[in-house]
C-alpha cells in the first residue's frame, strides 16, 4: 500500500519523468494487510479516518465509497469496512496512473541496491539491472521471528498470513496463540469463524486486548505545550489531559489521535534511554489504546470468552516442547503462578519483527551488509534522517534513498497508519519539488 500511495503522489510531479514499482507477489495497491478477503478481517478505524490521497484529499477513501455506491456499510458498525475495500480503492487510484504511462508494475523483488555514478543500481531477483535517480523503499510488515522457547515443529506456524496457514487446523484442535494484539484478534475471529469446536488460548506478557474505537471528535483545546521528553512526564500529561476532557464528555480516544500526530517530534526529541524505556514499559499499554477495534469485532471477542470459547492469560511461555500431536507449554503467569498446557498448534501472533537485523528480507540483509543502511535507534527498523532519507554504517545521509513506514519505526515511532504513511509521502513530495529538475 505504502510503495502505491507513493507511485501516485510522485506521479503528480511533472519533473518526474517515470515510475517503477516492484512487489515480489503483485500485491500492487494491497500487500499484505490490503489483501485480505474475509469480511471480518477489517481496518480498525471508521472509514473517514483513513484519508485520501494528497494533502487536501483528507476524506478520499470516505468518497469514493459514496461515488462507488458503498457508502452504506451499516453491517460494519459505523462503516469499519473489510480491508479488502481500502485495497481496492488504492488499487483504483493506481490503476490511473498506469494506465497513462506514468508507472510501470514489476512482479518481482530487489535483492541489492547500490549507489553508482548515475544514481542507485537496482538488481531484481530475476537478474534484470537498473539505474533510478531516487529509491523509495516500502517494505510493509516483516514477518515476527521466530518465538523464543518454542521447539520447531509443522504445528508451530510464525507466518499465520500465508496461503492456506490455516487450513491444517481440525475443528476440535486445541490452538493457543501468541499475541493478543490486532494480528491475534485477526486470527481468533477467523478461526472462530471457521467453527472451531474448542477454546482458543491467548497469551501476552500483559494479557490486554485492543481496546474499541469511538467517533471521531475535534479536540478543543489539543495539548501541545508537553514536559520534559521523558517517558513518565509525557504520559503524566497524557493521562491529566485525557481526564480533563473525558470530564467535559470527550472521548479518551481523542486525545489518544490527537497526541498520535505528535508522538513524532517528542520521540525524536527524546532520548536513546527514554525511547528504550518506553518500549520496556509502556509498549503494550499504549498499543491496545493506538489500534482499536470495530465495536462488533470487540462484542465478538467478549461474546467468546463468556461464552468459554476464547480464554485470554497474561503470562509468558517457559517452554513449549513439540509432540506429535502438538506441543506441551509450560507458562509462567503475571503473578507468579505456574501452569501447563497441552496444545495442539501454536500460531505467532506477536506482530511484525521491528529488528531488521533479523529479518529475513534480502534486501535488508544485503544493505545491511554492504553497510549503505544501519540498523535505527535501539535497534528499531533502519536508520533516517528526518526526511526518511537512509543513513549509512558510516553515518553519512544516502541521498536520493529513502525507507517509508515500518522500517523508520527507530526515527519516528508511529509509522505504520495509513495517515502516517500518507504524511511522510507528503513530506517527501514537498521535498522533492524542489529537488527535482
Amino acid at each position: 500500500m505504502a510503495g502505491s500511495l507513493a507511485a501516485i503522489s510522485f506521479a503528480k510531479l511533472q519533473q518526474i519523468e517515470s515510475i517503477a514499482i516492484f512487489d515480489r507477489d503483485g500485491a500492487f495497491g494491497r500487500g499484505l494487510a490490503y489483501s485480505a478477503t474475509a469480511p471480518w478481517h477489517r481496518i480498525n478505524v471508521p472509514a473517514y479516518k483513513m484519508g485520501g490521497v494528497g494533502a487536501e484529499d483528507t476524506e478520499g477513501f470516505a468518497d469514493w465509497l459514496a461515488e462507488t455506491g458503498q457508502a452504506n456499510w451499516c453491517d460494519y458498525s459505523g462503516s469499519f469496512v473489510p480491508r479488502w475495500v481500502y485495497g481496492d480503492y488504492i488499487a483504483a487510484q493506481l490503476s490511473e496512473i498506469v494506465a497513462s504511462g506514468r508507472a510501470v508494475l514489476h512482479t518481482d523483488a530487489i535483492a541489492h541496491v547500490e549507489r553508482n555514478q548515475s544514481g542507485y543500481e537496482l538488481t531484481s531477483s530475476s537478474g534484470h539491472r537498473q539505474t533510478f535517480d531516487f529509491v523509495f523503499l516500502c517494505l510493509g510488515n516483516p514477518s515476527p521471528s521466530p518465538f523464543p522457547g518454542v521447539e520447531t515443529s509443522p504445528r508451530s506456524i510464525t507466518d499465520v498470513w500465508a496461503p492456506g496457514a490455516l487450513d491444517p487446523i481440525g475443528l476440535t484442535d486445541h490452538v493457543l496463540v501468541i499475541g493478543t494484539g490486532a494480528t491475534a484478534v485477526d486470527v481468533v475471529i477467523d478461526l472462530n469463524r471457521r467453527g472451531m469446536r474448542r477454546p482458543i488460548t491467548m497469551i501476552s506478557r500483559r494479557g490486554l486486548l485492543p481496546l474499541i474505537d469511538a467517533p471521531a471528535q475535534i479536540d478543543p483545546t489539543p495539548l501541545e505545550n508537553w514536559p520534559e521528553p521523558t517517558v513518565r512526564g509525557i504520559f503524566a500529561a497524557l493521562v491529566k489531559d485525557t481526564h480533563r476532557k473525558m470530564a467535559a464528555g470527550i472521548p479518551w480516544q481523542t486525545s489518544i489521535d490527537t497526541f498520535r500526530l505528535q508522538i513524532a517530534r517528542l520521540w525524536t526529541d527524546a532520548t536513546l534511554a527514554e525511547r528504550e524505556r518506553f518500549s520496556r514499559h509502556l509498549r503494550a499499554i499504549w498499543l491496545v489504546h493506538r489500534h482499536r477495534l470495530a465495536p462488533d469485532v470487540a462484542q465478538s471477542l467478549d461474546r467468546m470468552q463468556g461464552e468459554k470459547n476464547l480464554n485470554v492469560l497474561a503470562g509468558r511461555i517457559v517452554s513449549a516442547a513439540a509432540t506429535s500431536a502438538g506441543y506441551d507449554v509450560a507458562i509462567h503467569r503475571r503473578g507468579g503462578t505456574a501452569m501447563q498446557l497441552t496444545v495442539n498448534w501454536i500460531l505467532n501472533c506477536t506482530g511484525p519483527e521491528e529488528r531488521y537485523d533479523r529479518i529475513e528480507n534480502p534486501l535488508v540483509k544485503s544493505m545491511l551488509a554492504s553497510g549503505i543502511a544501519r540498523r535505527g535507534n535501539n535497534g528499531l527498523g533502519l536508520d533516517v534522517d528526518e526526511t526518511c532519507q537512509i543513513v549509512n554504517l558510516a553515518g553519512d545521509v544516502q541521498r536520493g534513498l529513502y525507507a517509508i513506514g515500518h522500517a523508520t519505526r527507530g526515527a519516528f515511532w508511529e509509522v505504520t497508519a495509513a495517515t502516517n504513511i500518507r504524511q511522510q509521502i507528503l513530506n517527501i513530495t514537498n521535498t522533492l519539488k524542489t529537488m527535482v529538475h
